[in-house]
């Protein structure tokens, strides 16, 4: 089997309080750097893993972000991200020499309608969303650094953005990847997303009016154990319910170990990310 990529779920704080969002772990307090850099040599001692995503909640909110992130970088890893976008221009909390490290960058965009976003928390808590100029300007920065950065777009087909279209200038975007993912059901934490579930017609009327012509959209119905989830304690995460339970903690086994206990889906897992492991 090709080596691995895990998503290091560092942080659930966010600025964006996305209704359909399915990280939340029950852990407000994140774990500090020396820890994480325990985990990340336990990973890397396994042999197992080539290539790290950061998530969350919003990874750029991790106090620690960046010496963590250089951190990764300095011990060979792949690197990606998944983020809202609103802070990815921060100089403070993402330099933009970090986007020359990156492999592949990946923005979270349900719509660019700010009706549509706001109806689905995907804004500040002042109503500020990531528009198309914010986003174009991202891309322009980012690229300018990094001219071989993959982008790629995560799109949450829910009830409020199900009817919607995409305008054009998506579509014309040299994307490595565009990503149709079927709300996922959570509840848990006094969260529940029950509300916006879609149906599989839904979801996949949505796909055909939207899916890109190039090749590159993928839609992704389910993430039972295929998504390897270790969260902001360092659990690794079974996501086979409608809530979390953890498998094994890394800063107590080896990854290994946790690993061989976990129902982990390899084909599902293959057929999502494929050889080259597009997050």
């Amino acid at each position: 089997m090709e080596k691995l990529k895990v998503n290091l779920h560092v942080t659930e704080k966010c600025n964006y309080q996305c209704r359909y969002c399915f990280a939340h772990f029950g852990n407000k307090k994140d774990l500090s750097l020396s820890a994480w850099q325990k985990i990340v040599d336990n990973i890397s001692s396994s042999g197992l893993v080539d290539a790290i995503n950061f998530a969350g909640g919003e990874p750029l909110l991790y106090s620690d972000f960046v010496p963590f992130f250089l951190l990764c970088h300095n011990r060979g890893f792949a690197l990606s991200i998944i983020s809202n976008g609103s802070l990815l221009q921060n100089k403070n909390l993402f330099p933009p020499s970090l986007f020359a490290m990156l492999d592949t960058l990946g923005i979270s965009i349900d719509s660019f309608s700010a009706d549509t976003l706001r109806s689905l928390g995907c804004c500040t808590r002042s109503g500020k969303i990531l528009g198309q100029q914010d986003f174009q300007e991202i891309l322009r920065l980012a690229l300018s650094v990094n001219p071989n950065l993959k982008i790629k777009i995560n799109t949450v087909v829910s009830s409020v953005n199900a009817n919607e279209m995409f305008p054009a200038f998506v579509h014309e975007l040299a994307l490595a990847r565009w990503k149709f993912l079927k709300i996922k059901p959570f509840s848990g934490y006094g969260k529940n997303n029950g509300s916006l579930l879609v149906s599989e017609e839904q979801f996949d009327s949505f796909c055909r009016r939207n899916m890109p012509k190039t090749g590159i959209g993928v839609a992704e119905r389910d993430m039972k154990n295929s998504y390897i989830i270790i969260d902001n304690q360092g659990n690794l995460l079974d996501s086979s319910s409608l809530s979390y339970s953890v498998v094994g903690n890394l800063l107590e086994e080896s990854f290994e170990d946790i690993l061989n206990r976990f129902s982990f889906d390899k084909e599902e897992y293959g057929q999502r990310y494929g050889k080259k492991k597009e997050i």
